[in-house]
């Protein structure tokens, strides 16, 4: 919706005359959540023949479950329990009232104002989307920048997107104070030895997450785990050999796709003890969805430069590709970590429109360690984004040891021709 409004906002330099007066938040709520209802009904297809019970679990041995008054015992045990929004002790939080990823589309009015705690992918995704509703928005961010575990140009170029739309951003600088000052909430911020004060009608916050393991007891199963999640080995088994722990609850790559890739090697382990597989984090590939994309995988290239002696680092730029200009949308780039002297693949950033779409062809040549000669040797469909990355691959040949060794071996052999 979010994404309409801008659409039409822009509309007038396409000759359009359209315009949008204000939104509906209830209408836009109902239809995000019957949404979520509809990909959770087709996710239903994959439980069928499956005993699906609801409630309340905890463990009472390594073997045995408690779900609300009725005993479980199973030889092999998954937990999949997922996590959830992490709530600081900030003063004055509960009182005052605040808002997650998770309730913040519950909302029935739009906010005119909002105060954003955390600047990661939740926190500036919602802050985009809201803001082009018509809500004044302010990121407060611990860290100097955000997505700070994206590559600082990325960083960069996303904050600009978001200040030219009209979001505050304040940097090393967290929320220490809640209240509630009649109709409005004063949120206290403190950066370095200076405290701010914000006036908002909500508070949201997107300070991370926390696993879902307060009630499991698992104690009881012997399963080690900590603050940030379940300890698990290469297999993703836990301290208890036939328990398996996989997905959020056991930190790290938050994301859906990594959870599933989970589930296929946890239930392999546990079906196939005598051969099992391990879980390789050497492709994760990560996007952010604001407008533009972010789109992540691999190194980053100062983890990139610590691992290998030869690192060149190639950058394209988004507005040199054909469909982007046609469709107005020419921010960003295009950001490759070529390592060795093959110059493989191992990283790629990437900021602009549809981005994310580039990573299943960028992962499946780092997953099979192909060279940049892979890519743009591949013919690919004229206009489409994915051209750009070609071209990405095409001018990182060019610039390039091979491409320089063999212009030298045609000067030589022309040489050597005209004698």
């Amino acid at each position: 919706m979010a994404h309409i409004v801008q659409q039409t906002r822009q509309a007038a330099q396409f000759g359009s005359i359209a315009t949008c007066q204000s939104v509906d938040m209830a209408k836009i709520s109902a239809s995000i959540q019957g949404v979520i209802q509809r990909v959770s009904d087709a996710e239903k297809t994959y439980t069928e023949g499956t005993t699906v019970a609801f409630g309340h679990v905890s463990f009472t041995s390594s073997t045995t479950l408690l779900l609300n008054d009725e005993e479980i015992s199973s030889r092999s045990i998954l937990v999949a329990t997922g996590s959830h929004p992490a709530i600081p002790p900030i003063e004055g939080l509960q009182a005052t009232g605040y808002l997650t990823n998770e309730d913040v589309f519950d909302l029935t009015a739009l906010p005119e104002s909002l105060v954003i705690a955390g600047g990661g992918p939740v926190g500036i995704e919602l802050a985009q989307a809201l803001g082009r509703l018509g809500t004044r928005i302010t990121i407060i961010q611990g860290p100097e920048r955000l997505l700070p575990r994206e590559d600082p140009e990325v960083s960069e170029t996303i904050a600009g997107i978001l200040k030219s739309e009209g979001i505050d951003i304040i940097t090393n600088a967290r929320v220490v104070r809640a209240y509630r000052k009649g109709a409005k909430k004063v949120i206290m911020a403190q950066q370095g030895e200076q405290m701010m004060q914000f006036e908002a009608d909500e508070l949201l916050l997107a300070l991370g997450r926390q696993p879902n393991i307060a009630h499991l007891n698992l104690e009881a199963a012997g399963v080690q785990y900590s603050q940030k999640g379940i300890q698990v080995n290469e297999h993703l088994q836990t301290s208890a050999p036939n328990i398996f722990a996989l997905g959020d609850v056991i930190g790290g790559y938050l994301f859906t796709h990594v959870a599933s890739y989970h589930a296929g090697i946890a239930v392999r382990n546990a079906l196939v003890p005598f051969a099992k597989k391990k879980v390789d984090y050497r492709v994760v590939p990560w996007g952010t969805f604001t407008e533009p994309e972010v789109a992540r995988v691999g190194l980053l290239p100062t983890e990139a430069e610590r691992q290998y002696k030869h690192v060149r680092i190639i950058k394209f730029p988004w507005s040199q590709i054909d469909r982007a200009q046609t469709a107005d949308a020419t921010a960003g780039f295009i950001k490759l970590v070529l390592a060795g002297k093959k110059e493989q693949i191992v990283g790629a950033h990437l900021v602009g429109a549809g981005a994310g779409e580039l990573l299943g062809e960028i992962a499946l040549a780092m997953q099979h360690h192909l060279t940049i000669k892979a890519i743009f040797n591949t013919i690919h469909p004229y206009p489409t984004i994915s051209t750009g990355l070609q071209q990405a691959t095409f001018e990182a040949y060019l610039t390039g040891a091979e491409a320089a060794s063999n212009r030298t071996f045609i000067r030589l052999l022309s040489t050597f021709l005209h004698t």
